[in-house]
Order: structure tokens, then sequence, then C-alpha cells
């Protein structure tokens, strides 16, 4: 029974697990959202397969590994910039401090 890689980049189930593990990383890790962004893209990843392998559309979103990799450096990226702009509207709104410049 060989199984490989590809096999389980495939798998909605493997992106919501990689999701948790980042969520949750950053959470322990403390560090200001450094790696929350990419677990939502993992999160965006596992419903996008979701939807491309339970038969919803009348086309195939991802044909390989590969596009589900560029796909999710995408999201990844887009992420990135959303909660970043997300979160400095929120910080904007609290008390102006006098070294913010």
């Amino acid at each position: 029974m060989n199984i490989d890689f590809a096999y389980w980049l495939l798998e909605p189930q493997v992106w919501i697990i990689a999701g948790l593990v980042l969520v949750i990383a950053d959470i322990f890790l403390g560090y200001g959202f450094f790696v929350l962004p990419i677990g939502v893209a993992a999160f965006l990843i596992s419903a996008l397969l979701a939807i491309d392998t339970g038969g919803y559309l009348d086309f195939k979103i991802f044909d390989s590994w590969r596009d589900v990799m560029i796909w999710f450096s995408i999201l990844s990226v887009v992420s990135i910039g959303v909660l970043r702009l997300v979160f400095q509207k929120y910080k904007s709104q609290e008390k102006k401090d006098i070294n913010d410049y």
C-alpha cells in the first residue's frame, strides 16, 4: 500500500488539522499573529478541496497537488494582508501612543 505525499495534499481533513495546529501554535507562541494567517489559509484550502471533491461545481478547481500549493500560497499572502489591515484598523481606534510615528 504505497500512498504518496500528493494523496495527503488533496485531502480536506489534512488541511483542517494543519489549520488547527497553526492556529493553536499561534496562540501559544504569542508573537502577535505570526502563523494565524497561514492557518486561516489552510482552513480555506480545506473548504475549497471539500467543494472540489464533493462535486458541487461543474469544473475542477484543483487538478494536482501543485494547484493546491499555489492556491495555498496565494491565500496565505492574501490572508496576511487582510488580517494586517483589520488589526491595524482596530489598533488605530485605540488610544494613540506618543511613540507611534
